[in-house]
C-alpha cells in the first residue's frame, strides 16, 4: 500500500525543511548537534502556518491523527503531522530514536516519566506545555518515556515531530503506570494514492490575488518574468524582474541571494512555447525551494484584474512621475535651454545619466554628472547662488529625481529640469551633440562636509536607518531575510577598493533601475559610500519607493580592500571539451571541416563585433537558432567572454545527432581578439530574431518621431495606472 504524500514542490516550506535536514544529517552524525541545529531549522519552519496541506490536518473525533509528511529513503529521518482534537491525548509510550516535537497551531502538554524501584511508570517532573512555534527535543538519552495531549479543550491543536528514523517502521512500547508494556508500531492516517486525488503538479501555481496580498503586506517576493526583454517592455507586472530563461544561470545567485525567497516564475516565447516550466526546474536546481508558476501565466494575472505595465524599470519611471505630480517638480522647455544657452546665461546643464549615454548624445554645454553625484558636485560646478542649474537625461525619471534631489537637500541655486530630456530636445528640432566627454570635477572637503549633512538630514527625514558593520554581516548571513549590499559610488571608484560582499550599483542607476538590481520586492537595502552624500541620497529615494534601507556608518578606508568582484556562479548540467583561437581559426579556415560557429553573446554585442562567420544564437529559441545556421559536424559555441555559452552545451547536445562534436572557445570572443585576430561588425547570420533587448524610444539618435512622442505620452499616463494598481507602498516626501 502506498500512502498519499504531500508533494514537495508542492509545498515549498516543508521542501526546504528537509532539504536543510538531509544537508545536516549529511554532515553531523553526533546526536547533540543534530537535536540542538534541527531546533533551530524546525522552528523556522514553525515561524509560517500556511505551509500545511489540509489532508494533512485533520482532526479526527475518535483519535489523533499522524500524518506522514515525509520519509527520507535511507530512513535517516521523517517529518510527521500530529493532529489532536480537544481533549486528545496519547498512553504512556516511548520512541527508541531520537526525535524534536513543535507546535504549528494550538498547544500542547507533555508529562516525562520514569521507572521507580518497583518498577512502575510515575511522573518524573512537572509538565510541560508546548506553545504554538516551541520545539522540545527527545531520545533514549536525555528522556524519552511521556504521554502527550492537546492542551485545548476546545479546538484542534497540530504539532510536527520530526524523528531520527522512520517512525512508522520503528518497534516501539505502550506503558500502563503498574509496569505492562506493550509493543507496537505506529500507524499513518494518511489516504493511500489509490484513494487520494491526482498527484499534485510539479510546481504550485500562486494566483493573482495571493501575490497582491503579498506584496500589499510587504512581505517578500520575487515575480519573474522569464521572457527575452523584448516581449518582456510589452507587458508586465509592476514588479516584475526580467531575468530570461537563457541569463538565469549567469544572475540568479546574485539577484536573488537567498535560496528560500519565494518566487513566483511566468512567461512564453513568441511562438507560444511554455518558458516558465524549464525556468522553474532550472532554479529549483540551482537551490532554490520556493519556486511556484504564476497561475494562468501573464493572461490569468491580466484576466483576475492585474494591472500590465509596458516598457523597462516601470517601478522607478512610474515614482518619478509621482514625484512629479506631489511636488511640482519645476522644469524648463527644450526652447527655453536653448535661448539660455545661447545668451550666454549663467548656467550649468548637468546630465544625469551615465556617462555612456551622455556620450552617446548630450544637450550643448551639458556635463556628465550621473544621478548620485548631483548633491555631492553640485555646489562645486555652481558656487555662485545665483548660477541656473538645469538637470537633464534621456526621458523624465532621471532628470525629475535629480532636479527633486537638489532640492531636497537645499541647494542654493534656482534648480530645474529639463522637461521631457533629450527627446524633448529632440522633438523640438534642436540638435544634440555626439562624443562630449565633460566629467564632473572633485569636491573640496567643505563642500563634501556640507552636502554629507544636509544628505543625512534628507534620508532621516525619509526613515534610511543606520547599521554598522558587524550587524551588516548578520543581516547577510541572516537565512530568513534577503538583503543587498550596494556600494552607490562610481564604477572607477568601486574597481579601485570596496567592502567585501558590497556589489557596484551607483546611486543614479539604482534608482531609475531598481527592479534590475534588487529583483526580490520587499527585502531589504543596505547603502554605502565613503563620503556620505551618494549613499544617503540615494537611499532617501529607495525609502520613498517602500523599500526598508540602511546606509552604512563606521566603515574605515581599510574597509574597502576589495580588488576583485567574486560572482559565484553554479556549474553546467554538461561540459565540452575547450578550443583556442588557434585552433579555430585553423578549422574556419579549412572548408571541409564543416565547423560552426555560435555565439550567446547578446545581439548587440554580436552586431558591434564577432568571429566571421558566427551565428548568433539565442538559448531561448536554441533550435530555432540551429536551423537557421550552416549544418556542422563541429559546432564551437563562444560569447563575449565565454560565461554563457558553456550553460548552452547540454541543450545543444540534445539537438544534434552524437557523432557531431560541440566544443567551447576558450576566453570566448575577447580570446579570440587578444590572439590578435579581427572581429567582424555586421548584422548578418541572426539564428533568432533580435528580442533580447528592448529598443528604447529614448537611446540612440535615429529614434522615430512618433516613437519618442508615444513614450512621452505613456509617462505622462504612468500615475494613473499606478492608481489603479494600488501595490506601490510609494510615499512622496
Amino acid at each position: 500500500m502506498t500512502l498519499s504524500l504531500p508533494s514537495l514542490a508542492h509545498t515549498p516550506d516543508l521542501q526546504s525543511f528537509v532539504s536543510q535536514m538531509k544537508a545536516l544529517l549529511a554532515t553531523h552524525a553526533d546526536e547533540t548537534t543534530v537535536l540542538q541545529q534541527g531546533q533551530v531549522l524546525l522552528e523556522n519552519l514553525l515561524k509560517k502556518d500556511d505551509w500545511l496541506p489540509d489532508e494533512f490536518a485533520q482532526p479526527n473525533p475518535e483519535r489523533y491523527q499522524q500524518y506522514l509528511l515525509y520519509a527520507d529513503p535511507d530512513d535517516r529521518f521523517s517529518v510527521v503531522s500530529f493532529v489532536w482534537g480537544p481533549g486528545q491525548s496519547t498512553p504512556i509510550h516511548d520512541h527508541t530514536v531520537w526525535g524534536l516535537v513543535g507546535v504549528l497551531r494550538g498547544a500542547e502538554l507533555a508529562q516525562p516519566f520514569a521507572k521507580n524501584a518497583q518498577g512502575q511508570w510515575v511522573a518524573s517532573g512537572p509538565q510541560t506545555r508546548i506553545e504554538a512555534g516551541h520545539v522540545e527535543a527527545v531520545s533514549p538519552t536525555i528522556g524519552d518515556v511521556h504521554r502527550v495531549w492537546n492542551a485545548l479543550a476546545d479546538k484542534p491543536s497540530i504539532s510536527i515531530h520530526v524523528y531520527g528514523a522512520n517512525i512508522g517502521k520503528v518497534s516501539r512500547h505502550v506503558f500502563l503506570e503498574d509496569g505492562t508494556e506493550k509493543t507496537f508500531i505506529s500507524g499513518y492516517s494518511n489516504a493511500t494514492l489509490a484513494d487520494a486525488a491526482q498527484p499534485a503538479p510539479e510546481f504550485a501555481e500562486r494566483p493573482f490575488a495571493d501575490i497582491r496580498q503579498t506584496l500589499l503586506n510587504r512581505e517578500e517576493i520575487a515575480i519573474l518574468d522569464v521572457r527575452e526583454e523584448d516581449p518582456f517592455a510589452q507587458a508586465h507586472p509592476l514588479f516584475a524582474a526580467n531575468m530570461p530563461l537563457g541569463r538565469i544561470e549567469l544572475e540568479a545567485w546574485s539577484r536573488i541571494p537567498r535560496r528560500n525567497t519565494p518566487i513566483v516564475v511566468y512567461g512564453d516565447s513568441p511562438t507560444g512555447d511554455d518558458l516558465a516550466l524549464p525556468a522553474a526546474r532550472m532554479l529549483r536546481r540551482l537551490g532554490y525551494t520556493h519556486v511556484t508558476l504564476l497561475a494562468g501565466g501573464l493572461q490569468g494575472w491580466h484576466n483576475a484584474g492585474g494591472e500590465l505595465f509596458r516598457d523597462v524599470n516601470v517601478p522607478s519611471k512610474s515614482f518619478g512621475e509621482l514625484v512629479e505630480s506631489k511636488r511640482h517638480t519645476p522644469s524648463l522647455s527644450a526652447k527655453q535651454v536653448k535661448a539660455l544657452i545661447e545668451a550666454n546665461a549663467d548656467l550649468v546643464v548637468m546630465d544625469a545619466r551615465r556617462f555612456d549615454e551622455y556620450q552617446t548624445m548630450s544637450i550643448p554645454t551639458g556635463i556628465s554628472v550621473p544621478g548620485a553625484e548631483l548633491v555631492l558636485r553640485a555646489r562645486t560646478l555652481a558656487p555662485n547662488p545665483a548660477t541656473r542649474i538645469v538637470v537633464n537625461c534621456a526621458g523624465r525619471t532621471r532628470s525629475i529625481i535629480g532636479t527633486q534631489s537638489l532640492i531636497n537637500a537645499g541647494i542654493p541655486n534656482p534648480v530645474t529640469a529639463l522637461r521631457n530630456g533629450t527627446i524633448g530636445w529632440t522633438l523640438a528640432g534642436q540638435e544634440l551633440v555626439q562624443g562630449a566627454n565633460q566629467r564632473f570635477p572633485e569636491v573640496t572637503e567643505e563642500n563634501r562636509q556640507k552636502a554629507a549633512a544636509i544628505a543625512q538630514s534628507v534620508a532621516i527625514r525619509a526613515g534610511v536607518k543606520r547599521v554598522l558593520m558587524d550587524e551588516l554581516r548578520t543581516w547577510l548571513a541572516d537565512n530568513t531575510r534577503t538583503t543587498y549590499f550596494f556600494d552607490v559610488r562610481t564604477p572607477e571608484e568601486f574597481s579601485a577598493g570596496h567592502i567585501a560582499s558590497a556589489r557596484s550599483a551607483p546611486g543614479g542607476q539604482l534608482v531609475q533601475e531598481t527592479d534590475h538590481q534588487a529583483a526580490v520586492r520587499g527585502a531589504r537595502l543596505v547603502l554605502c559610500d565613503t563620503d556620505g552624500v551618494r549613499a544617503n541620497m540615494s537611499a532617501s529615494w529607495l525609502a520613498q519607493m517602500g523599500w526598508e534601507v540602511a546606509v552604512l556608518q563606521g566603515a574605515a578606508p581599510e574597509d574597502f580592500n576589495q580588488r576583485m568582484l567574486k560572482t559565484p556562479r553554479p556549474e553546467p548540467l554538461e561540459t565540452a571539451p575547450y578550443a583556442t583561437p588557434e585552433q579555430l581559426k585553423a578549422w574556419l579556415a579549412d572548408r571541409n571541416s564543416h565547423t560552426v560557429v555560435l555565439d550567446f553573446s547578446t545581439s548587440a554585442q554580436f552586431v558591434k563585433g564577432h568571429i566571421h562567420s558566427a551565428w548568433w544564437a539565442l538559448r531561448s529559441q536554441l533550435a530555432e537558432s540551429v536551423k537557421r545556421a550552416y549544418k556542422g559536424n563541429r559546432y564551437v559555441l563562444t560569447c563575449t567572454d565565454g560565461s554563457l555559452s558553456r550553460y548552452a552545451v547540454a541543450e545543444l547536445k540534445a539537438l544534434v545527432k552524437p557523432s557531431v562534436e560541440i566544443l567551447l572557445l576558450q576566453g570566448g570572443n575577447q580570446a579570440w581578439g587578444y590572439a590578435g585576430n579581427k572581429l567582424q561588425v555586421s548584422e548578418h547570420q541572426l539564428g533568432a530574431e533580435r528580442i533580447d533587448r528592448y529598443r528604447r524610444p529614448y537611446e540612440g539618435t535615429d529614434n522615430p518621431v512618433a516613437a519618442m512622442q508615444g513614450y512621452l505620452d505613456w509617462e505622462f499616463g504612468l500615475v494613473e495606472q499606478l492608481g489603479r494598481d494600488g501595490t506601490h507602498h510609494f510615499n512622496v516626501l
